[in-house]
């Protein structure tokens, strides 16, 4: 049991789009070389299901990054990134800075609900059943404080592409992370965070786990 949280590429045009497969132009053309490049790191990590936030975005990212390995990609609603209130993303431009500036200069502590969106345990709300529901699917199911696998899951990996703040939301839950304003994890353009299992009399318990330092070169 494994599951790779992938961060989408670098973004181009609406970010709340949700246009149908195949999908194109929700990429900058860095980002387009970013997912293909990510395709190439993952060729050799067996992927079983992948699923994808609806947006555009993760899953073009998904998308090119997977091609050619006749993997679905599943959209799962909830797992977006932040939503922001209508007044800040109907804001004009400065309107918009200047409350995100007020937020800026507050305390972690003083956020945790604001005028900008949703809040911490908004987006834990949303995202973490939704997670819960996709990983059942194939056969995952959290159980007091660890997970139990249907007979014949437990050799699977699933790939998840969305975004930094509902990965981080999904990381800390899994991990077992405090909920916090600020998010703990930080993930680059197609950053990979790798959850691993193992099992304790049936029970599978996450870890994070951290790429191997590079071999040394030969002399």
């Amino acid at each position: 049991m494994k599951i790779l949280l992938i961060r989408h590429a670098r973004m181009a045009g609406d970010p709340y789009c949700e246009p149908p497969s195949p999908v194109s132009g929700c990429l900058h053309p860095e980002g387009v070389a970013q997912a293909e490049a990510l395709g190439r790191s993952l060729a050799g990590t067996p992927i079983d299901v992948a699923f994808s936030s609806p947006y555009g975005r993760a899953v073009e990212t998904a998308e090119r990054a997977l091609a050619g390995r006749g993997i679905e990609i599943v959209r799962v609603p909830g797992l977006q990134e932040w939503t922001p209130s209508p007044a800040f993303r109907n804001a004009a431009s400065t309107e918009a800075s200047a409350m995100a500036a007020r937020d800026a200069d507050r305390w972690a502590e003083e956020t945790w609900k604001t005028e900008l969106g949703e809040g911490t345990f908004d987006v834990l709300a949303r995202v973490v059943p939704a997670l819960l529901g996709a990983l059942a699917s194939v056969g995952w199911h959290a159980r007091q404080g660890g997970w139990v696998c249907d007979p014949g899951s437990e050799g699977r990996t699933a790939a998840v592409f969305a975004h930094g703040g509902s990965l981080n939301a999904m990381l800390s839950f899994l991990l077992g992370v405090r909920p916090f304003p600020v998010g703990r994890f930080s993930f680059p353009w197609c950053g990979v965070a790798t959850v691993g299992f193992s099992s304790r009399r049936g029970v599978y318990h996450p870890a994070l786990e951290l790429p191997a330092a590079p071999a040394p070169a030969a002399d």
